[in-house]
């Protein structure tokens, strides 16, 4: 015999809108809607700065010489070597700078040492992490 559960009684208890002063009950999420429109728009904003902190792939050394480079690098090494350590066997997607460069005129930019095929999701995870992005903080370079 089936079970027949209560109207409602299955709902996430509701829970205060996160925005400070906020008394707002919310169901699903941490913003009321008011408040999700506004922290989203922050966010937009907050990514836009970063971009043009960050400037572009190209004048950050990821030009022509850095994508034949790539590419030969992953011809002779085209594991995901995080993914290795897991037990599994994927194709790298990209190099990855092990210690974290500068740019282009870094002395560790061009190091074969200092690289490493990684899949797209590992590079995600590794580059949120360095570079603080999704509540991480920023981790420093010490040479």
């Amino acid at each position: 015999m089936p079970i027949v559960m209560k109207e409602g009684r299955n709902k996430a208890p509701r829970k205060p809108c996160r925005h400070p002063g906020c008394r707002e009950l919310v169901s699903n999420g941490p913003y009321c809607e008011k408040h999700e429109k506004k922290k989203q728009e922050e966010v937009k904003v907050e990514r836009i700065k970063y971009d043009k902190e960050r400037g572009t792939s190209a004048s950050r050394g990821y030009n022509y010489r850095w994508s034949q480079y790539s590419k030969r690098y992953r011809k002779e090494k085209p594991l995901c070597v995080m993914c290795e350590k897991e037990g599994v066997l994927k194709i790298a997607e990209c190099v990855d700078h092990i210690v974290p460069v500068d740019g282009p005129d870094d002395i560790l930019f061009w190091e074969p040492s200092n690289h490493q095929g990684l899949c797209q999701k590992h590079h995600s995870e590794k580059t949120a992490k360095e570079d603080g992005s999704f509540g991480n903080i920023k981790k420093e370079r010490f040479l």
